[in-house]
């Protein structure tokens, strides 16, 4: 059973937000993963929180793999205990 959390007067259900910014976000997956790219996707998950789409708040990080054998990525936090 997914647990929805209000937040700013809002129910959140993590599931459903994770799997459309999943969806959101499928377009960069072959792109280099930098500062730029975290700059577009925060653009773009600024715009669809602004718009309503997504209530979950979140941060971005660019994880590089100090030994080089895995590629780097940016991960999105999402902050599932609010």
């Amino acid at each position: 059973m997914a647990h929805h959390h209000p937040f700013y007067g809002k129910k959140i259900v993590p599931r459903n937000e994770k799997e459309y910014i999943q969806n959101l976000l499928k377009k960069y997956r072959r792109e280099e993963a930098s500062e730029e790219l975290k700059k577009k996707i925060w653009e773009e998950l600024q715009k669809e929180k602004q718009l309503g789409n997504i209530t979950i708040p979140f941060k971005l990080a660019v994880r590089r793999d100090p030994s080089g054998k895995f590629p780097s990525f940016v991960e999105i936090i999402l902050d599932t205990k609010v």
